[in-house]
């Protein structure tokens, strides 16, 4: 699963949709998500490193973090990161 920020959303004029079923939700930290469950998500492009593609992305409250992208994203496409500059 994808997840971006509620408020990048908003400032990147990202079209919602509903989710049919809801899903409950608890942190990458384990503790409880300040809006419980994830109701929308949004279709967005997204661009890491050589790799772009379309990815559905659940709404969230992620406090100061713009997207979390999920393991199956990773695994698939194993992309090079330099943690130390970001890219």
């Amino acid at each position: 699963m994808n997840f971006i920020n509620r408020v990048v959303m908003e400032n990147n004029n990202l079209a919602m949709h509903k989710l049919a079923n809801p899903y409950h939700i608890i942190n990458t930290d384990s503790t409880p998500n300040k809006i419980k469950q994830i109701t929308e998500y949004v279709q967005a492009y997204v661009e890491i490193g050589f790799y772009k593609m379309t990815q559905y992305l659940f709404v969230t409250n992620l406090g100061n973090k713009k997207m979390i992208i999920g393991y199956l994203y990773l695994y698939k496409h194993n992309p090079n990161i330099d943690w130390q500059k970001g890219q």
